[in-house]
């Protein structure tokens, strides 16, 4: 897929060789990727594709078995407060919503004085000012959800990786959310995400990065890929036999 003129201070991503291997299985085979793009990257496959696993080695989470991986010259670190991680099941202190979003930012050393403004200006923009002071275990799937943007929202990352954020959430709550990450990308947060799910692939993919096997098989625009995939398994995942 040829990409255009970076205008990101962390792009380009390159994955050169990239493996990982666990228990001596290689779940994450000989990757090689570059996101060069602004857009959404959608990361597709089936269930067990890989697409969790490369999200944590583009995070930093875990490190490759082989070869490198590169936010434009640099490898990721642990506490990189550019890009943050957004995970299936988040968890979160027996606090308030508001001290999980304000823990954050003392994580991240934010002065004191900034801290009060940009927790209320992430809660605003996650719809969660009228339940600042609940107990997060309170919290709807959904309102869970919104409490890990609005932990994303306060570092104002450059990059937000999620790792299928919407699985277990009902329609509604899938369209709030989805109009929350519009404002993350209109703040020019860089989205790479991932899910199984067509209908929103199709909603949010500028590109789309097709996993299958620990194998990435396709990386090309979203509008090319849904109208003619190149590879035989995702002609069988988009007509939903895979």
């Amino acid at each position: 897929m040829h990409n255009t003129t970076p205008c990101h201070p962390h792009l380009p991503l390159t994955l050169s060789h990239v493996s990982y291997a666990c228990a001596h299985v290689r779940l994450i085979d000989e990757l090689d990727l570059t996101i060069n793009s602004p857009g959404n990257s959608v990361i597709l496959g089936h269930n067990g594709a890989g697409k969790s696993l490369l999200l944590k080695l583009l995070h930093g989470v875990i490190t490759p078995s082989g070869g490198h991986i590169h936010w434009h010259q640099d490898r990721p670190q642990p506490q990189q407060y550019w890009r943050t991680l957004l995970l299936q099941k988040p968890s979160f202190f027996d606090r308030s919503v508001r001290y999980n979003v304000e823990f954050v930012l003392q994580l991240a050393k934010v002065p004191k004085a900034q801290r009060q403004q940009r927790c209320d200006e992430a809660l605003q923009v996650c719809a969660l000012s009228e339940m600042a002071e609940r107990n997060a275990s309170t919290l709807s799937g959904g309102e869970v959800q919104k409490l890990s943007l609005a932990r994303a929202w306060v570092l104002k990352p450059a990059i937000l990786l999620m790792d299928e954020p919407t699985v277990a959430l009902d329609p509604p709550s899938v369209i709030s959310f989805e109009k929350i990450i519009h404002q993350f990308v209109q703040a020019q947060t860089k989205i790479i995400m991932t899910t199984h799910d067509l209908a929103q692939a199709k909603r949010m993919a500028d590109d789309i990065v097709f996993m299958h096997a620990g194998k990435i098989l396709e990386h090309r625009p979203a509008q090319d890929f849904f109208a003619q995939p190149d590879s035989a398994h995702a002609q069988r995942f988009i007509s939903g036999e895979l």
